[in-house]
């Protein structure tokens, strides 16, 4: 199997779709509205989660009578007790009918679900995997180009590694977290109080990894799906594997294998520091070139020193042979889903 293939369906946490306003038959509940400055007219409508207290989760609908088109996002949660399902192409049709059943509005479920196109969308992975200290260490370690990927701790449980670019278009990132921790998290007590058998969902993440990556717009999409378009049919037809590919983008393809030598004093120090500042090479690069702490007779100096950094940090890593095999083990995990 090529790395990029999945066997199963692909899967999402969250997705963004727009399709023809002809399937938005009525509104429940008063919508924002919005008006032309100019000339008073009206120009769409819309519906936002945030500013309702009775939906746990992510919920927009928008009426856009300037472009004759409805655009509706939610979170998989929608699902109710079939969450841990995520959104695939078994259980899209469910999602729209479990909006139906909201009170906010109604929509033809049956229309939408055969004739919408895909905006945005959180492409998620789901591994049976216990995300110890010990793989996120590891996980920021290796990170193969330290100057383009910056990463992030959050919460003891979960790293996001995210493109360190200032346009908008260009960023990618994945997220890796805990789902067990994740749903236990106090934010989670309203949409867990809500459900028929809350105990089942938590136990059906129990030891579960969340890989998750976010494709921002529809290009992105095609590309990283491999299709023509964005319709719902190529979409959820595509086996491409876009986690997997974000995981290789970051890390690479390849276990690093670097022989452990004994360490010199000017290792040793190396060492310290890579300890201190948690292996960010990024931070250290800058704190180096802030203080001038390289040599300054050679205009490589500061790449000399960054180079032994990340070859003592590799060395580093592979003094355990369970760190040496982290990256495959994930990457048989993400191919198998």
């Amino acid at each position: 199997m090529k790395n990029y293939e999945k066997p199963d369906f692909i899967k999402f946490d969250t997705i963004k779709i727009r399709t023809k306003k002809e399937y938005f038959k009525k509104t429940i509940m008063i919508f924002n509205q919005n008006f032309n400055p100019r000339n008073g007219k009206l120009t769409g409508m819309y519906y936002s989660s945030k500013n309702d207290n009775n939906i746990p989760f992510d919920l927009y609908i928008a009426v856009s009578e300037k472009n004759n088109s409805m655009t509706i996002e939610f979170s998989s949660k929608i699902l109710r007790d079939k969450y841990p399902e995520l959104i695939t192409k078994d259980t899209f049709k469910q999602c729209l009918d479990n909006l139906n059943k909201l009170g906010i509005c109604e929509i033809d479920a049956k229309a939408v679900s055969k004739d919408c196109y895909f905006q945005e969308v959180d492409v998620t992975s789901d591994t049976q995997m216990t995300l110890t200290e010990e793989i996120l260490n590891t996980l920021n370690t290796l990170v193969a180009n330290y100057r383009r990927w910056r990463w992030e701790r959050y919460e003891n449980s979960g790293i996001t590694f995210t493109k360190d670019v200032k346009s908008k278009d260009c960023k990618e990132s994945l997220k890796i977290y805990n789902k067990e921790k994740e749903i236990a998290l106090p934010k989670n007590e309203k949409f867990l109080s809500q459900l028929d058998n809350p105990e089942s969902v938590k136990q059906a993440f129990a030891g579960i990894t969340r890989f998750e990556t976010t494709l921002s717009s529809m290009d992105k999409i095609k590309k990283y799906l491999d299709i023509p378009d964005t319709h719902v049919d190529n979409v959820f037809n595509s086996k491409a594997n876009p986690v997997l590919l974000q995981f290789n983008k970051i890390f690479g393809t390849e276990e690093c294998n670097v022989n452990l030598t004994r360490k010199s004093y000017d290792e040793y120090t190396m060492t310290e520091i890579l300890k201190l500042y948690d292996n960010n090479l990024k931070q250290i690069e800058m704190n180096l070139r802030y203080n001038k702490c390289y040599s300054t007779n050679s205009r490589t100096g500061l790449s000399d020193r960054m180079k032994k950094y990340k070859e003592l940090k590799e060395r580093l890593l592979n003094e355990t042979p369970y760190n040496s095999t982290v990256l495959s083990d994930i990457r048989k995990k993400l191919q198998a889903q």
